[in-house]
């Protein structure tokens, strides 16, 4: 559910950003250096949507933006997977569409037969992720504790890892 919403709110805000004209300056280096190209934005988004789909949440969650980790710590962040895994684990998301303007971004994203579209925004010399505002409310109106529940009550969380195998018990002899 939260991902259909996610999905609904990069929508709006992708034809918001359409709608908004991008002004540019005379030089095209003084708005857009290197590290605010499309190709080191699909670079980052690349490096977090493979951090997020190979399990890595905590590393995921450090792309987010200042004000996004306020939602949740990451931590707890990374429990809530430890709770409720992702549905689709390791498969890789493949970007199909970048569309920078000025300090916002969006990325198009998809894996499977599911495309999302990505928020970033420049921040501290880098592209951080913006995840959908209905996303940040949950994570600070409930717990997540309640989030895992209410994730598998509405069967979106995958199956939980095995456990790692452990090394057999010696008898004492």
């Amino acid at each position: 559910m939260i991902m259909i919403i996610g999905v609904l709110i990069g929508a709006a805000v992708a034809v918001a950003a359409a709608l908004t004209p991008v002004v540019t300056s005379g030089s095209p280096s003084a708005t857009r250096g290197p590290e605010r190209s499309e190709a080191t934005l699909r670079q980052t988004a690349q490096a977090g949507l493979d951090s997020y789909s190979g399990g890595s949440y905590g590393d995921f969650w450090d792309l987010w933006s200042t004000q996004a980790q306020t939602a949740v710590a990451r931590e707890e962040y990374v429990r809530l997977f430890q709770l409720c895994p992702q549905p689709v684990p390791d498969v890789r998301f493949t970007i199909t569409a970048v569309t920078v303007g000025g300090d916002t971004a969006k990325v198009q994203a998809g894996r499977l037969n599911d495309t999302t579209d990505f928020d970033f925004l420049f921040e501290g010399d880098a592209w951080r992720y913006v995840p959908p505002a209905e996303e940040l409310q949950e994570y600070r109106a409930k717990s997540v504790d309640q989030l895992a529940q209410q994730r598998q009550t509405a069967g979106t969380c995958g199956a939980a890892s095995p456990p790692s195998p452990s090394t057999p018990a010696t008898p004492p002899g």
